[in-house]
């Protein structure tokens, strides 16, 4: 099999005609990581002129050797012992060929789909097997892994088939979501895609939920390349859920007034134990009204973004990449209104479906981001379990030390961010 660097219309037209894609195995996911001072590559594997298999390699540079990490690919027929074997040999001699240390890949491969609780409930037999074909030809199995941090892409998502009515999506949630998204949009949050100018509200509401969740966050920059970068090939979106507090502040003391109108109609009725239990539960609504209300009039600004989201879009799939929640009013349930817009949008636009892009593998209810694995499970998706990580080492002693000093500036540089974002 012979490799060829490949010009982006060529690598990108073989992906657009296979069953198995990813936007990390894209062209332009290539200019996004020259940004962040890696080389890429952008191979093509052909059998005599036959384009049989791509793949983007991110190179970088550690002392005089390199690593070399293939995200979600490569694009190959892994079904396919022979293509296969060429492949991933063809890719060692490649890395060897130019001083890498190793080889890192982590296929868009689905192993098990999962219940909520994680356990299985279906098997991917064919892709099982890959692990072992990966693993005769070199590959060391990072494992099945659980937590975010354990690999660079997580290895287990939730994907929400969105080619369907709207109906039949509504429907597909859980209770608890179909109760928040029922009334469509009741305190008037506004819900758009926004442009380049929103990278810095954007950046704050992902700042903060970093401290609240303890992870490590990018620098506003990573952001802004990663959306302009992608938005110029029509490849990613920023979407924002904002209010204007004045607009709420008036949708509030009018819900007030209603409240009042109706303890007033219901106090001229003849007393008995539904009318003692109907003021009660005015009573109730009024205290949580009146407890919001305080929220709202403590906000000084008169427009805030409460929640926001960067994606990545490919084919027929709709990534959703970064995003986080504000604080601040979190009664008024933004983050579902905004995930919601996002998948009518998606399926109003053509894509078949859209990746959430990462949970634990294990339903910890102690676990910091258990409330991200809850939310994005309260929106009936497939709860998906990827192959997993797999190293290809050319370089046994040198790799060894170079991964330990790399492991140790991961942790240096994991907390000082959370420091720098703790003093902020």
């Amino acid at each position: 099999m012979i490799i060829k660097e490949l010009q982006q219309q060529q690598f990108d037209e073989f992906a657009k005609k296979q069953e198995r894609t990813h936007f990390m195995q894209s062209y332009p996911w290539g200019e996004v990581n020259k940004k962040r001072g890696y080389l890429v590559h952008h191979l093509g594997f052909f059998n005599e002129d036959k384009l049989c298999a791509t793949a983007l390699l991110l190179e970088k540079k550690v002392l005089k050797w390199s690593t070399f990490y293939c995200p979600r690919g490569p694009i190959a027929n892994y079904q396919d012992n022979a293509d296969l074997t060429a492949v991933i040999s063809g890719l060692k001699q490649y890395v060897k060929n130019h001083h890498g240390l190793y080889l890192k890949l982590d296929p868009d491969l689905i192993i098990h789909k999962l219940d909520k609780d994680g356990n299985i409930i279906e098997d991917y037999p064919e892709n099982l097997a890959v692990i072992a074909k990966l693993k005769d030809l070199g590959g060391k199995h990072k494992g099945f892994t659980t937590n975010f941090i354990d690999t660079a892409n997580p290895r287990f998502t939730f994907r929400v088939n969105v080619n369907r009515s709207e109906e039949e999506l509504l429907s597909s949630f859980h209770n608890t979501t179909r109760k928040i998204l029922k009334d469509n949009n009741p305190n008037g949050l506004i819900l758009k895609k926004g442009d380049s100018s929103d990278i810095t509200a954007f950046y704050e509401v992902m700042k903060e939920t970093a401290i609240r969740k303890k992870m490590y966050v990018e620098d506003e920059k990573f952001f802004r390349d990663f959306y302009e970068t992608l938005h110029a090939f029509d490849m990613s979106d920023i979407y924002l859920a904002a209010v204007d507090i004045n607009k709420l502040k008036d949708i509030y003391n009018r819900k007030k007034e209603e409240i009042a109108r109706e303890e007033e109609a219901v106090s001229a009725r003849p007393d008995g134990k539904k009318k003692e239990n109907r003021l009660k539960e005015l009573e109730n609504k009024k205290n949580r009204l009146l407890k919001d209300l305080e929220q709202i009039s403590n906000i000084k600004d008169d427009y805030l973004v409460l929640s926001a989201i960067i994606t990545a879009k490919h084919n027929d799939k709709v990534w959703t990449i970064h995003g986080g929640n504000r604080d601040d009013l979190m009664f008024l349930n933004a983050n579902y209104e905004l995930y919601y817009h996002i998948l009518k949008d998606a399926s109003r636009e053509g894509f078949k479906e859209v990746d959430f892009f990462g949970s634990e593998g294990v339903v910890d209810k102690t676990s910091p981001i258990y409330g991200i694995y809850l939310f994005k499970m309260r929106f009936g998706g497939d709860f998906d379990e990827f192959i997993g990580e797999f190293d290809f080492i050319t370089r046994p002693l040198t790799n060894f030390f170079i991964s330990l000093l790399l492991r140790i500036r991961r942790r240096i540089r994991y907390y000082h961010s959370l420091e720098k974002q703790t003093c902020k």
